[in-house]
């Protein structure tokens, strides 16, 4: 993995319907993104990465967990999608 903080960020559409849905913003990706607390790697595809963080949604009173998938490119890290649940238990 590169370091992410010198990459630019860059959002698929489908990235960013379901930031809107969810109230995930921009800054909450990146954070995650940087500051991961699990990593996992595509084994199908190398530049392929998700990365897992547990926070306190103050909007609905609870921990939940922001999964980010993403691609390493020349040009910066494409955000291709997001997850968040309070599923905690089931997908850390």
């Amino acid at each position: 993995m590169k370091n992410i903080s010198d990459m630019q960020m860059r959002f698929t559409r489908h990235a960013k319907e379901r930031m809107e849905e969810r109230g995930v913003t921009e800054d909450d990706v990146r954070r995650t993104v940087e500051f991961p607390d699990k990593i996992g790697r595509s084994v199908i595809s190398p530049s392929r990465f998700i990365v897992k963080n547990v926070y306190y949604n103050t909007a609905l009173g609870k921990k939940h967990l922001l999964m980010v998938i993403y691609e390493e490119r020349n040009e910066g890290v494409l955000v291709v999608t997001i997850i968040d649940t309070s599923k905690i238990d089931k997908y850390y």
